[in-house]
C-alpha cells in the first residue's frame, strides 16, 4: 500500500493530523473509501481499524481529531475553541475533502463510492455528518453514538452523586452489584423472552422491582439497606432538568455488571465527562466535578452553539435522504458508557422531526438494537461480533457488507446476525448466534422446541405503539 501523511489546516490556529493508506498491488483498491473514527474525546488515529478496513480493499482514512491525546484526556480542549470544533465535526468534514483528493490523485479517479464506520464518540461523528454534511458520505455505520453528547457527560458524571462518591451507605460493594445483576437476570430474562441465556433481549419492557434486593428475615448475605435500594433505583432513573423534561434516558437493565466492574459505581470520577465539562464547558481544568448541578447541565446547553452544535441532535436528515445516503445505526442493549435507550430515542427524534413512518424511515435509516452487547470493542453476553469494527471483525456475518450491499444494490438489511465465540476467542469456537431485529421490531424466541443459539429459533415482531415516548411511557424517551 501507499500510506500518505498529511497535516491539514483546520483554523487560522488550529490543524488536523491524518493519514491516508492506499492498498495496491497484491491487494487492490476496491475502488471505495473508507472513513474510520475517533473515542472518547478523541486525540488518536485508530490504526486497528484503519488496518481492517484498508485489508478489505477499501482507501481509508483515520484523523486524530484535531488533537493529540488519549481518549480521557480533555486538557488539549482548555481555552482552544478551534479545537472543542475540531473534534465536534470539522476534523472529520474536512479529513474527508482531503482524502477524496488524495485518492483521486493516486488512482487517476475519484472513489466511486465513500462509506464511514464509527463507534462511540465514533458513532457521534458519523450522525454528525449524516446532519450537516450529507455529501461526505454515501453509506455511514453508526455504532453505539455519543448523540446529545452535553446530556451523555452530564448523566454520565452524575453517578459520582449517586452513589455517594464511595465513601458513605448510599454505595453498593460488587458483590452487591453482582447480586443486583442476578436479580435483575430474575426479573427481567426468561419471564419476558423466554430463553434463560443472561441475556435480556429487550430490557426497555422490564419493569423491575429493586425491593426485592432489601435484606430480610431470610435474605442472602449480599442483601441491601433500604438507602441502597434507594441506590439502585436512582443508578436506574433518567436525567431531568428543573422542568421536568427529559435530559437523558436511564442505564440499561442489564448494564450494572460490566458498569460496576469499570468503576461507574465506585466513587470515582469518570474521565471522559469530567474532562469534557471542566475543559469545554467550565474553561478550568479544576472545576469539581462534586460540584455537578442543573446549573452544570444548563451551562452545557448554552455552550452547544459556541461548540459547533456538538450535542449532534438534528432529527432533520431529510438532505441526507435526498443524497441517497444510507445509514445504519446499532446499539448494544447492555452498554455501560452510553444508555443503549438514547439511540431508539434519537430514531423516534428522527421519525417526529421528519413526520416519518418507520416504513419511510427504512429508505434511508436503519436502527438496531443488539441484545447482551457491551460499548463497542467491550464485547458483552450477546452475539455482539458482526464484522462492525476492528474487535468485531471475526464474525461470520458482516454489516459492512451489508452497508454496501444496501448502498450500492439497494439489498437493505432486515437483521444484523452476530456471532458470540466462546469465551469471546474465534479460536475456541461459536457458542451461539443471532439475528438482531432492526426496529421497531423485536427479536422474539420462537418457543421451547427451538434451539436459542440458532437464528432461525427467532423472529420479528413489530413492537406496538413505538411512537410512544412521554411521560407514562416505558422507557421514557422524550
Amino acid at each position: 500500500m501507499c500510506r500518505v501523511v498529511l497535516n491539514v489546516a483546520t483554523s487560522p490556529t488550529s490543524h488536523n493530523y491524518m493519514e491516508v493508506w492506499l492498498p495496491s498491488g497484491n491487494s487492490p483498491w476496491n475502488g471505495r473509501l473508507m472513513g474510520t473514527y475517533n473515542g472518547g474525546l478523541a486525540g488518536c488515529v485508530e490504526y486497528k481499524d484503519v488496518k481492517y478496513m484498508s485489508s478489505k480493499g477499501f482507501a481509508v482514512m483515520g484523523d486524530n481529531g484535531g488533537h493529540n491525546s488519549s481518549t480521557a484526556d480533555g486538557s488539549k480542549l482548555l481555552n482552544d475553541n478551534e479545537a472543542v470544533i475540531d473534534l465536534s465535526y470539522r476534523s472529520r468534514h474536512l479529513s474527508t475533502v482531503a482524502a477524496k483528493q488524495v485518492v483521486k490523485q493516486y488512482y487517476n479517479q475519484p472513489p466511486n463510492y465513500t462509506y464511514y464506520v464509527g463507534c462511540s464518540t465514533g458513532g457521534r461523528q458519523g450522525l454528525k455528518s449524516a446532519q450537516e454534511f450529507p455529501e461526505d458520505f454515501d453509506g455511514i455505520l453508526a455504532g453505539s453514538a455519543a448523540a446529545d453528547f452535553n446530556h451523555l457527560s452530564d448523566w454520565t458524571s452524575r453517578f459520582l452523586l449517586i452513589t455517594g462518591f464511595g465513601k458513605d451507605d448510599r454505595a453498593l460493594s460488587r458483590d452487591q452489584w453482582v447480586y443486583v445483576h442476578e436479580e435483575i437476570l430474575t426479573q427481567c430474562d426468561e419471564p419476558l423472552d423466554g430463553v434463560a441465556d443472561g441475556i435480556l433481549e429487550d430490557p426497555t419492557i422490564c419493569v423491575f422491582n429493586a425491593t426485592a434486593l432489601q435484606c430480610g428475615p431470610s435474605s442472602d448475605s449480599r442483601c441491601l439497606t433500604q438507602t441502597q435500594v434507594q441506590t439502585v433505583d436512582d443508578v436506574y432513573s433518567e436525567l431531568y432538568d428543573q422542568g421536568g423534561n427529559l435530559l437523558y434516558p436511564s442505564l440499561s437493565l442489564g448494564a450494572e455488571l460490566v458498569a460496576s466492574q469499570q468503576g461507574l459505581f465506585s466513587g470515582s470520577v469518570i474521565g471522559n465527562a469530567a474532562n469534557w465539562i471542566a475543559n469545554a464547558v467550565y474553561n478550568n481544568s479544576y472545576w469539581d466535578p462534586t460540584t455537578l448541578s442543573q446549573e452544570t447541565y444548563t451551562k452545557s446547553d448554552e455552550t452547544d452553539i459556541l461548540h459547533g452544535n456538538i450535542s449532534t441532535w438534528n432529527g432533520d436528515l431529510s438532505s441526507f435522504r435526498k443524497a441517497g445516503g444510507k445509514l445504519m445505526m446499532y446499539h448494544g442493549l447492555a452498554d455501560p458508557n452510553i444508555a443503549g435507550e438514547n439511540s431508539q430515542r434519537y430514531y423516534l427524534h428522527v421519525a417526529k422531526t421528519m413526520g416519518a413512518t418507520d416504513e419511510e424511515l427504512d429508505k434511508f435509516f436503519r436502527f438496531f438494537r443488539i441484545s447482551g452487547g457491551d460499548h463497542c470493542s467491550s464485547g458483552g453476553v450477546g452475539a455482539w461480533a458482526f464484522g462492525q469494527i476492528a474487535a468485531g471483525r471475526y464474525g461470520r456475518h458482516n454489516a459492512i457488507d451489508q452497508l454496501v450491499a444496501w448502498t450500492e444494490k439497494g439489498i437493505a438489511p432486515e437483521t444484523i446476525t452476530g456471532t458470540k465465540f466462546v469465551n469471546d476467542d474465534p479460536n475456541q469456537g461459536v457458542a451461539f448466534e443471532r439475528s438482531h431485529c432492526k426496529f421497531p421490531y423485536r427479536t422474539t424466541y420462537k418457543g421451547n422446541d427451538f434451539d436459542p443459539n440458532v437464528t432461525t429459533s427467532w423472529t420479528c415482531e413489530k413492537i406496538n405503539n413505538w411512537q410512544e415516548c412521554g411521560p407514562g411511557a416505558l422507557p421514557r424517551l422524550c
